[in-house]
């Protein structure tokens, strides 16, 4: 299956307007464009937001990869939040790299940047897993 299909079936990935630009087993991107309803009180992207948009970016880089029977669980996140990501500054882009691909766990790093700023970095750790069988 085509990943670019499969994200853009996502109904959370459509709901934030998110795009997949790139995903192999060595890099995924994903853009967000920066609107109003992403802003805190404070007129600046929520960190949320910029947690799920990271997250994204490291499923996509495992997800299309994983083959039939098989599935994965995000088991935590840490997020660092660097730098505050505005409006009219142009689009988010988060990019995600394996850190470590095993048999049961992946570890995978995502940046945030905004104009080529930094604005936020974190790790994704999966637990990779048989899919479960369905019940007749």
């Amino acid at each position: 299956m085509n990943p670019h299909d499969e994200f853009d079936r996502a109904p959370v990935n459509r709901l934030l307007g998110m795009r997949l630009v790139e995903s192999t087993a060595e890099r995924s991107e994903v853009h967000l464009p920066v609107r109003d309803e992403l802003l805190q009180e404070a007129g600046v992207v929520q960190g949320g937001v910029l947690t799920a948009l990271a997250d994204t970016a490291a499923v996509y880089l495992l997800w299309p990869r994983l083959g039939d029977g098989r599935t994965m669980t995000g088991t935590g996140c840490s997020m660092q939040f660097l730098a505050a990501a505005r409006p009219g500054m142009g689009d988010l882009v988060a990019v995600a790299t394996p850190l470590r691909i095993g048999r049961t766990m992946a570890v995978c790093e995502s940046e945030v940047r905004q104009d080529g700023r930094l604005v936020a970095k974190g790790t994704f750790p999966f637990l990779l897993q048989p899919r479960p069988a369905t019940g007749s």
